[in-house]
């Protein structure tokens, strides 16, 4: 009998959540923050606060261009994971917790992986948000442009995303939906109220190295626990 395997499905949507958060506080977003903050509120340091309707408008349009790509990478892996059904589920359980072991060793900078770099033209200079679709635009442009420091993080998310026990395309896009929303709640919610949470950010700047290694522990003992779920 599987002691572990009902909680697993429960388990990796808190996982999802807190590697969004991990993602916050990486070296991509966490020090971009005042820049991130500038677009938001027009591009540039004198000029005027948008009203309250063009805000939300920047902010959902930034939140669905930030999740597509996310959402996308989701569902491929949803979708691998279904094609993937037949095959036994405790060697795909070993095999995850195997793949989120070495990301999480990545994390604790045990070694490196080859970066992945922004192609060209894809760039967040000269971006402005003007309007839903602007921001839209933007979000897009800087979720491609996160991809480069985040590949421990979101390979860690594919994997769970595709090794659920009856993934499909949709539990892909759910999975990948509660990663974004980890970390695009807490980037927007400080974005808005920066002026007030600078020294909340300068904390989290200053630690950012110690939450790595939280982060990167956290994932290696996730991936024990698949392994676990297999074998007992």
């Amino acid at each position: 009998m599987n002691l572990f395997q009902p909680q697993i499905q429960q388990v990796s949507l808190w996982a999802m959540l807190g590697a969004g958060l991990m993602a916050f506080v990486s070296p991509c977003v966490l020090p971009m923050l005042p820049v991130y903050a500038l677009y938001l509120m027009g591009g540039t340091e004198d000029a005027q606060k948008p009203s309250a309707a063009t805000l939300i408008k920047r902010c959902l349009g930034l939140t669905l261009g930030f999740m597509l790509l996310y959402v996308l990478m989701g569902a491929g892996a949803g979708l691998l994971g279904s094609a993937l059904k037949n095959a036994d589920r405790g060697t795909l359980n070993i095999i995850s917790g195997a793949l989120m072991i070495l990301f999480g060793l990545r994390m604790l900078e045990i070694f490196r992986l080859p970066a992945l770099h922004l192609p060209a033209g894809l760039s967040l200079q000269g971006r402005r948000m003007n309007g839903f679709f602007g921001s839209f635009l933007f979000g897009l442009v800087m979720a491609i442009s996160f991809t480069s420091c985040l590949t421990p993080l979101l390979a860690n998310a594919l994997v769970m995303a595709a090794s659920q026990d009856g993934a499909t395309m949709w539990t892909g896009v759910a999975h990948l939906a509660v990663f974004s929303l980890g970390l695009c709640i807490p980037m927007l919610a400080c974005m808005l109220l920066y002026q007030w949470l600078k020294g909340m950010i300068g904390w989290l700047r200053t630690h950012q190295q110690l939450i790595r290694r939280i982060g990167g522990g956290l994932m290696i003992l996730y991936g024990l626990y698949l392994i676990l779920s297999a074998l007992l």
